[in-house]
């Protein structure tokens, strides 16, 4: 979410994800670069959908890979992605990962401003 000039309320950190599109697979890589598997991407006639394996979020079809992983990003927050990272193993990718299909993005940090940091919240 934008933050205007003449807002008090700071804005939340923002924190960068990247999905991929790998052999019918769609990966999800974190700022500490850790690659996991998080769903699938179909393709029939020209079109590909994306589809996740958890909670049924899906995007409606699209013509490249990458749009298709455009059509998560709305659906998906930093809470969600980090369920997945902390339940999910790493993806194991023959290649290199950059050469596949993909898309950059970043979402607010839903944490409490206390845990942004990685650590508790101090208490005074």
């Amino acid at each position: 979410m934008a933050r205007s000039e003449t807002s008090d309320t700071p804005a939340r950190p923002e924190r960068p994800f990247r999905l991929f599109a790998v052999e019918q697979r769609v990966l999800a890589q974190n700022v500490d670069g850790k690659v996991i598997d998080i769903g699938a991407m179909d393709s029939k006639g020209g079109q590909y959908c994306a589809r996740l394996d958890v909670d049924a979020i899906t995007a409606e079809p699209k013509k490249s890979p990458e749009l298709a992983l455009k059509a998560l990003i709305p659906k998906l927050s930093s809470d969600y992605l980090d369920g997945l990272f902390t339940s999910g193993r790493e993806a194991e990718v023959s290649g290199r990962l950059q050469d596949f299909p993909n898309v950059e993005f970043t979402l607010d940090d839903e944490r409490p401003r206390g845990m942004t940091d990685g650590g508790p919240p101090h208490c005074p």
